[in-house]
């Protein structure tokens, strides 16, 4: 921005060396355009002010070749600020002398789409980001409203036309979890990581979760046991299935990782205190349901903790 600002100074005050006359005196002429494509820009505002003036403020807007002239100007300096939808403001400043004013040059840059600036212009070759980029918000909305099909459809056709926007494989594999098309949903999460290998940290707990939304709990472990990740709902679940078959010690482990990612969180230690319990570990057990209090008093594990200590010789 800097830079383009003293382009423009540098447009205003060297202009009466770098082009020749073509206004009458207290007249300027000038063009706005494209700071990248260099086409004009038609109907841009560009508005002139000076206290000491009268009138003190005047507006003009370009024509079909991006031109405007203002006549009538008394001299001395103008703040200039020319505008347009779409573009950056690029304000600045201009002496006006009631000799010939050179015409003048300004070129405004376009504001980018917000896809635009998280992929890179270079993505959109040949596109036109605003309509992508209301494709997409019109899938999110299918998406939102359970509308799988529509949502689904609309993540494809926007990822033939942007395959380097990799979170859209998330995008589809959510929606196809929705659909319960789980091995469907499992590729298309694997095909976000491996565009994207930053993805993995979230691939890997979302394929463990459906994991287990397919009762395949050994797959669940095994992914999430290899550094897979896992929230703290993800990690209690595996305890539970592993104290539901009887292996408490596999179900600890479980339940010990879920307490260390949210120690404030009083379920896990509950069942760390049942786990004592089912191991005759009897002073084991009051520490867990002491912290279980401790932490939560008034929640359900919370009360059965107090109720058992209370119980406990």
């Amino acid at each position: 921005m800097r830079k383009h600002f003293l382009t423009l100074f540098a447009v205003l005050l060297a202009a009466a060396t770098l082009a020749p006359g073509v206004s009458a005196q207290g007249a300027l002429a000038g063009k706005i355009l494209d700071e990248e494509t260099q086409a004009p820009i038609v109907g841009a505002l560009v508005v002139f002010e000076n206290p000491s003036a009268n009138p003190a403020r005047i507006e003009q807007t370009t024509d079909d070749v991006g031109g405007f002239t203002v006549l009538g100007m008394a001299s001395g300096n103008w703040s200039i600020r020319p505008s347009a939808e779409g573009y950056e403001p690029r304000p600045g400043t201009i002496n006006v002398r009631q000799v010939r004013n050179p015409a003048i040059e300004i070129f405004l840059t376009r504001l980018k789409h917000p896809l635009e600036l998280a992929l890179g212009s270079e993505a959109f070759v040949g596109l036109d980001p605003a309509a992508v980029g209301d494709e997409l918000a019109a899938a999110d909305a299918a998406y939102d409203n359970e509308q799988w099909d529509t949502a689904l459809s609309g993540y494809d056709a926007v990822l033939a036309k942007l395959p380097v926007y990799t979170d859209l494989h998330l995008k589809r594999g959510n929606t196809l979890q929705e659909m319960e098309q789980y091995e469907d949903a499992i590729a298309a999460f694997e095909a976000g990581a491996t565009a994207n290998p930053q993805l993995r940290s979230q691939v890997d707990p979302a394929i463990a979760r459906l994991r287990m939304q397919m009762g395949d709990f050994e797959g669940a472990e095994a992914l999430l046991s290899s550094g897979g990740g896992g929230s703290r709902e993800d990690l209690y679940n595996l305890g539970e299935v592993e104290f539901a078959k009887g292996d408490v010690d596999a179900a600890a482990g479980w339940y010990e990782k879920a307490a260390a990612l949210d120690p404030t969180w009083a379920k896990p230690f509950f069942k760390l205190a049942l786990v004592q319990l089912n191991k005759g570990d009897m002073e084991g057990a009051k520490v867990f349901f002491a912290q279980v209090v401790e932490k939560d008093p008034s929640s359900e594990e919370g009360t059965q903790a107090q109720a058992t200590l209370d119980a406990l010789p």
